[in-house]
């Protein structure tokens, strides 16, 4: 163990920030089983353990891309805006049975809506809704990341941004909880350059900006990143490790890496837990945190990735409660909602 023999610790009732899960990658598995026979979809099968088998990644696939192909059952089922507002509210109620107090939660409305009858403002709406439905029924802070999925049409992802935009604006019902951006899915391919406008008009709206980059990629990808979009935050970003260069801007600027160590591991992106450079990144002075990625599409909760660092890296309490200030403090909620988590959980 890199930092010695923990003491032992209740790590689900152990306060927590989560800035990285993907609402659109994490049904749970008799949601899917329900939806489906009330929408008269076909996902393939008829009971939890046989969906387990048929619709879960427990073992390292080929790469990213085989992985992103798994989660075609779980967008199957997001048919409806009730179906949409269940599956929001399932999230957080999962997020706060796993002890998170402040969660950020990511969806792709291009992606949901792919192949469906659905418009991006109907997806919006009811993610909100099922937002307004958790926070009312657990003692949860919760914000909303618009993502733009890289390979999907471009006319697509600047739709999909300007609607994010007009949303955080329209003074809607708990719409300024739509709090950031991010670009997702595959990094090589496509020129990252025709995202800056959707990025900077984001920004421009007071939204934080969150990339996915250096996640299956390399050092240089998350150069490219932090030059052309000055992100706050990197989803993964893990590939920085090992150059050089990367990790002194991380550390300079101050850009927290979301990490996920079970995906990075079931991606190939590492070739085991024990060899994830979550530790090191850690000790090298570079902001971290902790996140589930997908957890029902992984077949994990957040308290496994938590038993995971405690184990395989030896991370105390003490290094818990310093990653989730991290969190807390790169979170794009409000000040005030983030000053009011920090005097309750995270104040000692």
């Amino acid at each position: 163990m890199l930092f010695g023999t923990p003491p032992k610790i209740d790590l689900r009732q152990l306060p927590k920030v989560e800035l990285h899960r993907h609402l659109d990658g994490s049904v749970r598995l008799s949601t899917i089983l329900d939806l489906a026979e009330k929408y008269g979809l076909d996902v393939g099968a008829r009971t939890v353990d046989d969906l387990r088998r048929a619709a879960t990644v427990t073992r390292p696939r080929e790469d990213l891309a085989a992985v992103l192909a798994c989660f075609d059952t779980m967008q199957r089922v997001l048919c409806s805006a009730e179906a949409i507002r269940r599956v929001t509210f399932e999230n957080i109620e999962d997020a706060w049975k796993d002890g998170v107090k402040l969660l950020e939660l990511r969806f792709a409305p291009a992606f949901i809506a792919r192949g469906k009858n659905l418009s991006n403002d109907e997806i919006i709406e009811a993610v909100l809704d099922g937002l307004a439905l958790g926070m009312f029924a657990h003692p949860i802070e919760v914000g909303l990341i618009g993502i733009l999925p890289r390979s999907f049409p471009m006319e697509d992802n600047a739709r999909a941004a300007r609607d994010l935009v007009r949303w955080r604006s329209n003074g809607a019902p708990h719409a300024d909880r739509l709090c950031g951006l991010d670009l997702a899915d595959a990094e090589d391919g496509v020129d990252p350059a025709a995202f800056v406008p959707l990025v900077e008009a984001a920004r421009g709206a007071g939204m934080g900006i969150t990339i996915h980059s250096g996640e299956n990629t390399s050092g240089a990808h998350v150069r490219r990143t932090l030059d052309l979009f000055s992100p706050c935050r990197i989803g993964h970003g893990i590939k920085a490790w090992g150059d050089d260069e990367s990790v002194r801007r991380l550390r300079d600027r101050d850009v927290i890496l979301e990490i996920s160590p079970t995906s990075n591991w079931l991606t190939r992106s590492v070739p085991s837990i024990q060899e994830h450079p979550l530790p090191r990144l850690y000790r090298a002075g570079v902001s971290v945190c902790i996140n589930s990625d997908d957890p029902n599409l992984m077949g994990i909760d957040l308290v496994h990735e938590y038993e995971l660092c405690s184990r395989h890296y030896g991370f105390t309490e003490s290094d818990f409660m310093a990653v989730n200030r991290m969190a807390l403090t790169h979170s794009f909620l409000p000040d005030g909602v983030k000053e009011r988590v920090s005097s309750r959980y995270f104040s000692s």
